[in-house]
């Protein structure tokens, strides 16, 4: 039995251990270059531009690594539709079934945007990312929870408003945030700037933490909540 829990103990300490250096002996530099071949793809061609970067990659670490720069540098955050959301949300916070019409409805119009003109707000960054994974046969989830801002840390926010991603490689857990990898936004003028910030990457979960918070506490993929599963 004490074998077996050391075994246990030694698996999840792999997990907690998931991030980009596990991968330090692929070069992406041809991800990269694959990703940015596509540049300019319309969403409505979603197989044609998986089926293109799968049939070009030979693993499943640098296939997501093409479809996660390919959002990144080809789908714009949209402050305006962010604000909106952030406001109605906040309006209606004490009145749960309007709260829902409203998410409901806002969906709609999100999805909408994404697909049409290629902006979005965190929740498309973090559905198109799956949705793209999901047509390679990766195993692809999106995460809800808290986002620390420029005027708020993690412990100030009162409500959750964020959404990332934790994808599946050879059979361990990673953390990648597409949103903000993808650019900036000038809060004063609402222009957004494609400026790639590689290091949401595949972070490393305790670096993730300091400034995301999931709701279910799984995806911290820590070594305490690792080991309070056992």
């Amino acid at each position: 039995m004490k074998y077996i829990l050391s075994i246990l103990i030694f698996t999840f300490a792999l997990q907690v251990q998931a991030q980009r250096s596990d991968f330090d002996e692929i070069d992406f530099a041809r991800a990269d270059y694959i990703a940015e071949s596509y540049k300019g793809e319309e969403l409505f061609n979603m197989y044609g531009l998986t089926h293109g970067i799968a049939t070009s990659l030979r693993t499943d670490v640098e296939r997501f690594r093409a479809i996660y720069v390919w959002v990144c540098h080809n789908i714009s955050a949209d402050y305006r539709l962010m604000s909106l959301n952030d406001a109605k949300r906040e309006a209606l916070k004490d009145d749960p079934m309007a709260l829902t019409q409203w998410n409901n409805a806002f969906s709609k119009e999100m999805y909408a945007k994404l697909f049409n003109d290629k902006k979005t707000l965190c929740t498309g960054y973090a559905y198109l990312l799956k949705k793209l994974s999901e047509l390679m046969g990766l195993e692809c989830e999106m995460v809800y929870g808290y986002g620390q801002t420029i005027k708020k840390k993690l412990d100030h926010l009162k409500a959750p408003n964020h959404t990332w991603n934790a994808i599946k490689l050879n059979g361990k857990w990673y953390l990648c945030d597409p949103t903000w990898s993808s650019g900036t936004i000038n809060t004063a003028t609402y222009e957004f700037t494609f400026t790639y910030d590689d290091s949401f990457f595949l972070m490393n979960p305790s670096e993730f933490a300091k400034t995301h918070l999931p709701l279910d506490k799984k995806w911290l993929l820590t070594e305490a909540e690792q080991e309070a599963k056992l």
